[in-house]
C-alpha cells in the first residue's frame, strides 16, 4: 500500500483499496493509475492541487487534467451524483466514505439513521439536503389499492428532503410519525422545532416542512375553520425529487410554500393562534397579505414525487393523483417539469376534470394540445418558440456587422423540449446565413460521457464561436452532467448559450472549478441562458414597477435567501396564484367548477391578473400571451468572491 493510501486509511479510517476497486468498475473498466490514486488520497487529506504537483514533479495543470478528465468522472460515477456536484469540492467525497450506511468507513460508529426501515437509509443528494423516497404516504389506505406501489406523495406523512444535521433529521422525522398518527399538535411542533434549526443552521428554510407546518395547522384547527365557514382547498404539486439531487424540485417548492404561506397566515392569526402556537416562528419580519377580497381560504399542499421516467409506457404519477383526487378533494395540480410528462399527465387530467397549470414545461409541442385537454392547460412559463426567439435576437444584436460565427447545438434528441427549443432555435436564425453557418449538431447529449467530449473536441477545433446547450428536462440523468464538459473548452473563444434547463446553481461549479486559479479569465467567462424570469429583471424584478414582485422578492429572501431565488420558484408561485384568484372570486365547490371558472375568466372573457412574473393572460390552448424572458449571464461577484446568474 503506498504511503499516502496508508495514511488515509490510518488517520481517515476510510478503505481506500476497496474504494479504488469500486471506481475500476465503473463504466471506464481501467484500473486506476499510481498516479491517480496519488492524487486521491492526497486531495482526501487535505493537500492542495499545487502541493500534489509539486510532489508528482508535475504542472498543477497537469493535475488539473487528470482530475477532470479521468478522476471526476469515475467518483461520480460510483457516487451516483453529477460530476459538478464533487468536482473540487473533496468534502462531499469525503463525507460520503464516512458515511456510516456505506462500505468505506473502518468500524462505522452507530448512528442516526441506523435505526431507520432500509427503504429510508437510501438517499440522494440535495446540497446541503438529501432526499428520503417514501411510498403511499397520505394515500387513505381504502384507494390504495387504485395506486402503483410507487406513488409517493405526502401531506406531512413523510419527508422528501433532510439536511445533514442529525437533530434536523430527528424532529423531521418525529414529526411524519406524528402526523401519521393523526397528533397534528405534536407533528406541528417537531416540524417547526425543525424549521427554526435549519434556519440557525444553514440561514434558509426548507420548502417542503413550510408546506407540511402549514398543513398541520389546518389539520389541527380543521374543526374551528368549518365552524367560522372557512374553506380548505387541497391542491398537489408534482416535482422531480430525483432530478438534479433534488435541487429543480427544492427551486419550485419555494414558490408553493411562500404563497401557501402568504395565503394562509393572515387566517391564521384571525384565528389568534398565536395563543397557542407562535406564529412569528414561521412569518417573516416583512410580510404581504396576498387577499384582494374578503373571502375565508386556506390552502393544504400534497408534495408528489415524479419519476419522469420517459420510457414508462404511461405516466403513473399522474394516473393515480387523477384516481386519488376525488378521495383528497384535490382541486387543481402543479405540475409536471419537464414537458414529456406533461403531455402524458394532460391525459389523465382533462378525462377527470383536473385543471394542470405548469410553471416549467415549454415544448411548442403543448400548444397543440386537443381542444379537450387544452380546457385542462394553463402554461405559466415561456414556450420554446418564444424563448428561442428571444435567445436569437440577443445573438442577432451581440455579432451583427461581424465576420461568419460557426453554431453548435448540442440537444437530446430523445427528448420533444429539446428537440422542440432547437428547432425553434433553427428556424429563426436561417434566415440570417451571412451572420451564422451551423456546424454538425450533437443529439445525444444524454449519451455516454466520452462521446460528448469527443464531439466537444471536434467543434472546438473547428474555432467555434457559439455552443447552444439544451439539456432536457431531466427524463435522461446524463443530459445536465455531460453539459459539464464545457468545462474542458477555453471559455474564452467561445460564446456558451443555454436554453432555461441549463441555468442551474451546477453551472456555476464548473465555473468556480474552471477558473478558480485562473484570476484573470474571470472578466472573461462567456456563459448565458434564456429563463422566464430573474430577481433582478427590469421590468418584474426586486427593484421593477411590479408591486408584487418586489413583496415576493423581500419575502423570499427572508425564507430562502436571495441566492436561492430561482425563476422555478417565481413561475411555481404564479402557478398557485391563478388559482387562488379564482378561489377567492368565486365561489368554488370542487375541481369541475374551478375548471369551469379559470377558462371562463382567462380563455373567453380574456381578463388577466398581475402576477410575479408580470401581466398574466392566455389564449384558448393555454399558453401564456407575452410570456416573460430574460436574458441571464454568469457574472463574477467581486464583493462576494464568487460566481453568479445575474441579468445582462
Amino acid at each position: 500500500m503506498c504511503q499516502n493510501c496508508q495514511e488515509v486509511t490510518e488517520q481517515l479510517s476510510i478503505n481506500i483499496n476497496l474504494f479504488f476497486e469500486k471506481l475500476a468498475t465503473g463504466s471506464n473498466k481501467k484500473i486506476l493509475s499510481d498516479l491517480d490514486k496519488k492524487i486521491i488520497c492526497q486531495s482526501l487529506l487535505g493537500y492542495s492541487r499545487q502541493q500534489i504537483a509539486n510532489t508528482a514533479n508535475l504542472s498543477e495543470q497537469n493535475i488539473r487534467d487528470r482530475l477532470s478528465k479521468y478522476i471526476y468522472p469515475r467518483i461520480a460515477e460510483t457516487l451516483q451524483v453529477e460530476q459538478e456536484q464533487i468536482a473540487g469540492n473533496w468534502v462531499v467525497i469525503l463525507n460520503f466514505l464516512l458515511e456510516p450506511n456505506n462500505i468505506y468507513k473502518l468500524n462505522p460508529p452507530p448512528q442516526l439513521n441506523t435505526a431507520l426501515p432500509a427503504i429510508m437509509q437510501y438517499r440522494f443528494i440535495l446540497c446541503p439536503s438529501p432526499i428520503i423516497a417514501f411510498s403511499f404516504g397520505d394515500v387513505p389506505h381504502s384507494c390504495r389499492k387504485c395506486c402503483n406501489d410507487n406513488f409517493q406523495g405526502s401531506f406531512g406523512r413523510q419527508i422528501f428532503i433532510y439536511p445533514p444535521n442529525q437533530e434536523i433529521v430527528q424532529f423531521q422525522i418525529e414529526g411524519t410519525q406524528f402526523y401519521q398518527k393523526g397528533l397534528y399538535y405534536q407533528a406541528l411542533k417537531c416540524f417547526i422545532w425543525a424549521w427554526k434549526k435549519e434556519i440557525e443552521v444553514y440561514k434558509f428554510g426548507n420548502p417542503e416542512v413550510l408546506i407540511y407546518i402549514n398543513n398541520c395547522l389546518i389539520e389541527y384547527k380543521q374543526s374551528l375553520l368549518q365552524t367560522r365557514n372557512i374553506k380548505i382547498y387541497p391542491l398537489a404539486v408534482v416535482v422531480p425529487f430525483h432530478h438534479n439531487q433534488g435541487h429543480v424540485a427544492a427551486e419550485i417548492l419555494r414558490g408553493i410554500a411562500q404563497i401557501q404561506l402568504q395565503v394562509n397566515l393572515p387566517i391564521f392569526e384571525k384565528l389568534s393562534l398565536n395563543k397557542e402556537i407562535n406564529l412569528d416562528d414561521i412569518k417573516p419580519d416583512i410580510f404581504f397579505n396576498l387577499n384582494n377580497t374578503d373571502s375565508q381560504l386556506v390552502l393544504k399542499i400534497l408534495v408528489v414525487n415524479d419519476q419522469n421516467n420517459l420510457y414508462d409506457p404511461y405516466n403513473q404519477t399522474a394516473e393515480n393523483l387523477a384516481n386519488l383526487a376525488p378521495q383528497l378533494n384535490l382541486i387543481a395540480i402543479i405540475g409536471h417539469y419537464s414537458s414529456e410528462m406533461t403531455k402524458k399527465a394532460l391525459s389523465f387530467y382533462s378525462q377527470n376534470s383536473l385543471v394542470l397549470v405548469n410553471s416549467s414545461s415549454t415544448s411548442n409541442e403543448l400548444s397543440h394540445l386537443s381542444r379537450g385537454k387544452s380546457l385542462s392547460f394553463f402554461r405559466i412559463t415561456t414556450q420554446d418558440s418564444v424563448s428561442a426567439a428571444s435567445l436569437a435576437n440577443y445573438l442577432l444584436a451581440k455579432f451583427s456587422h461581424q465576420s461568419l460565427k460557426k453554431v453548435a447545438i448540442i440537444y437530446n434528441q430523445n427528448s420533444t423540449y429539446s428537440t422542440s427549443y432547437k428547432n425553434s432555435f433553427k428556424e429563426y436564425l436561417a434566415p440570417h446565413k451571412k451572420e451564422f453557418t451551423f456546424l454538425k449538431e450533437c443529439g445525444y447529449i444524454s449519451e455516454n460521457y466520452y462521446q460528448i467530449q469527443d464531439y466537444l473536441e471536434r467543434i472546438n477545433k473547428d474555432s467555434v464561436d457559439i455552443i447552444i446547450i439544451i439539456p432536457d428536462g431531466g427524463i435522461e440523468p446524463n443530459s445536465l452532467n455531460n453539459s459539464g464538459l464545457i468545462s474542458r473548452l477555453n471559455l474564452h473563444k467561445s460564446l456558451i448559450a443555454g436554453s432555461a434547463t441549463f441555468y442551474q446553481e451546477n453551472v456555476l461549479h464548473w465555473i468556480h472549478e474552471q477558473n478558480q486559479y485562473n484570476q484573470n479569465n474571470q472578466e472573461q467567462c462567456q456563459i448565458i441562458a434564456c429563463i422566464p424570469w430573474h430577481i433582478n429583471s427590469r421590468e418584474n424584478g426586486c427593484n421593477s414597477n411590479n408591486l408584487l414582485s418586489q413583496q415576493f422578492c423581500q419575502i423570499a429572501t427572508q425564507l430562502w435567501g436571495e441566492e436561492n431565488l430561482t425563476w422555478r420558484s417565481a413561475t411555481a408561485f404564479d402557478s398557485v396564484l391563478i388559482i387562488f384568484r379564482m378561489l377567492e372570486k368565486y365561489q368554488i365547490q370542487d375541481n369541475q367548477s374551478l375548471l369551469i371558472h379559470i377558462n371562463q375568466y382567462f380563455k373567453e372573457q380574456r381578463k388577466q391578473i398581475q402576477g410575479v412574473t408580470g401581466i398574466i393572460e392566455f389564449n384558448e390552448n393555454g399558453d401564456r400571451l407575452h410570456p416573460p424572458s430574460e436574458i441571464v449571464g454568469v457574472k463574477w461577484n467581486a464583493k462576494q468572491q464568487k460566481w453568479q446568474w445575474n441579468i445582462i
